[in-house]
């Protein structure tokens, strides 16, 4: 090769490193971009997600308490009726 042909060589080698520098940066910030907004759209559903599990287990526990209730109340009336039936029970 030729001096000439040596820098030639050189100055294209250098041109193409810079311009495949510069497009890997390109690719790089748009994959950032991406992931960065693929990020918060699955934070955004996590979140969702928690609060309707939240209120599922909310809407549970009053539906719970409410069985609880009327289980306390129907055993209430229960022993009212054996109550009345036998009154000495009361005595023991």
């Amino acid at each position: 090769m030729t001096p000439k042909e040596r820098r030639a060589y050189a100055l294209g080698y250098r041109f193409a490193l810079r311009r495949a520098r510069r497009e890997f940066d390109e690719m790089r910030e748009r994959l950032d971009d991406e992931l960065a907004g693929l990020d918060a759209k699955m934070r955004a559903a996590h979140q969702q997600t928690v609060r309707d599990i939240g209120d599922e287990l909310v809407e549970l526990m009053v539906e719970m308490r409410g069985m609880r209730d009327e289980f306390h109340r129907l055993k209430a009336v229960e022993e009212a009726i054996d109550t009345e039936r036998d009154p000495n029970t009361l005595l023991n």
